[in-house]
């Protein structure tokens, strides 16, 4: 009956920690940069409360010099939120080459993305003061910029590849989980014959 109480306990603990939810994380997409420039870039979004892109909704880069990428970070409050992103890219005559897009979140990589289909032409709403060519064979996508506001419109395929993936640290809920079910099964046992010594010495 003990043993019983104790596992049934056990499941409860490790059921209360797996279902309680935890507050998202902050989400981070990262673009490598192959060729061109890596400052200036920014993401301005749009939300179901606010629709419009606008300069109270954006996100500037940041740059990582040792990987190469550029960094926008998405608060995780917006999860759920964002309906629409723009990808601005700097404002002048430059060719830059994107050749990897991943999303983050907790510590993790929550997903790598398909440059194909991400920058597939089809899904573009818009594309502003440059020329986009994706190489599919390559995983990369090409941009002739100038300096006429370059930018591109994501469609509604492209805003959900890119605005999904909060992290609520579920790995991490069942990583606990399981050391409470492992201390749990060798709980009382004598894993290194201690009892055994201590009676030979009595």
């Amino acid at each position: 009956m003990k043993g019983f109480t104790k596992t049934i306990i056990t499941c409860i603990c490790m059921l209360a920690i797996i279902l309680i939810p935890l507050p998202a994380d902050d989400l981070y997409l990262r673009f490598h940069i192959r060729e061109g420039g890596t400052d200036g870039y920014r993401i301005y979004y749009a939300t179901q409360a606010d629709p419009n892109f606008s300069d109270a909704q954006y996100v500037d880069s940041s740059y990582d010099e040792r990987t190469g990428n550029i960094t926008f970070k998405l608060d995780a409050s917006y999860e759920g939120s964002i309906t629409g992103i723009r990808l601005d890219y700097p404002p002048k005559d430059d060719m830059v080459v994107i050749d990897g897009v991943s999303v983050n979140s907790g510590g993790i990589v929550k997903k790598r993305i398909s440059l194909p289909d991400l920058f597939y032409p089809e899904n573009y709403l818009m594309v502003n003061g440059m020329n986009l060519d994706t190489i599919a064979e390559r995983e990369t996508v090409c941009a002739q910029t100038t300096s006429n506001d370059p930018f591109v419109v994501f469609g509604q395929e492209g805003v959900n590849i890119l605005s999904t993936g909060f992290s609520h640290k579920f790995s991490t809920k069942i990583c606990i989980a399981l050391l409470i079910a492992l201390a749990s099964v060798f709980y009382g046992k004598d894993l290194f014959g201690r009892k055994a010594s201590e009676e030979e010495k009595s």
